[in-house]
């Protein structure tokens, strides 16, 4: 079974994101993956199925359905008409709410009044033009933080162990590597570091991530770099340079070549694009 951590950085205003679809500029990704954040889903329009390890579910148009840290996930059959919102919290904006904030809680999906909620919740997120505005992103900060309030208080699953999937034998190896890059990927990390870390040799490892992830150790690498340095070049006033060097890449040019193959942009275009949109 192969799926991959995905990076989903939260917007620079709240500590999460929403994503409207149909969008132009993101569509549904096919293929199992898994995040650090809870992913809050809402059917508008049409209908979405939800593939997990362990069961498939419609979700239909009115449906709600929260998926925990972690938990391996993706869509399919998404209809031309379909419009749906998904709302990401990260767990960081959670942690001080609940009785033990260094166990990240499990949440089973809401019922009555927590349902109702959280349903007119997303429906105004679906009606938000854009979100751009410091004074939007304080509406969407709000409503974000009443829908994280009924899930704490209503739907916190005491019972579960752990999110079914995330702790999966067979990727605990490469959860422990993926978390590694994240926590160093400023600094070199060579395939030998890397591998003695999970404790297997470089060329088992080397199989056995991309078998995990469909992807090499190298170029995943370069994708976390990637995503950090190209937030920085939105949020920061830092060269392309800067953003390369701070990020991990061994010069600038290795930044431009690998941002143009991912995005079909240099950097500077991508930061352009974003200041323009």
């Amino acid at each position: 079974m192969k799926y991959k951590k995905v990076l989903l950085p939260p917007e620079p205003y709240y500590s999460g994101r929403v994503t409207r679809y149909p969008d132009k500029k993101a569509a549904f990704e096919s293929g199992l993956r898994w995040h650090g954040s809870y992913e809050i889903s809402y059917i508008k329009k049409g209908k979405v199925r939800l593939n997990k390890l362990d069961c498939e579910i419609i979700l239909n148009a009115g449906d709600v359905y929260v998926l925990n840290s972690q938990e391996v996930h993706s869509y399919e059959d998404i209809g031309e008409d379909t419009q749906a919102v998904m709302l990401n919290i990260i767990p960081k904006a959670i942690a001080p709410y609940v009785d033990d904030p260094h166990i990240v809680p499990s949440f089973k999906q809401p019922e009555g009044e927590a349902l109702e909620f959280i349903r007119k919740a997303m429906d105004i997120f679906h009606g938000y033009e854009e979100y751009k505005s410091k004074l939007i992103s304080m509406k969407v900060r709000a409503v974000m933080y009443s829908v994280a309030y009924y899930l704490i208080r209503d739907c916190i699953d005491n019972d579960i162990q752990y999110v079914h999937g995330s702790q999966a034998d067979d990727f605990d190896c490469a959860k422990s590597a993926i978390r590694y890059m994240h926590d160093n990927y400023k600094h070199e990390i060579t395939l030998n570091e890397i591998a003695n870390y999970v404790g297997m040799t470089p060329a088992h490892f080397s199989k056995y991530f991309k078998d995990k992830t469909d992807e090499t150790f190298s170029k995943y690498l370069r994708r976390v770099r990637l995503e950090h340095a190209i937030d920085d070049l939105r949020n920061k006033k830092i060269t392309v340079r800067q953003a390369a060097i701070e990020n991990g890449f061994p010069n600038v040019n290795s930044f431009i070549l690998f941002c143009k193959s991912e995005y079909g942009r240099t950097p500077a275009e991508l930061r352009n694009y974003s200041e323009k949109n």
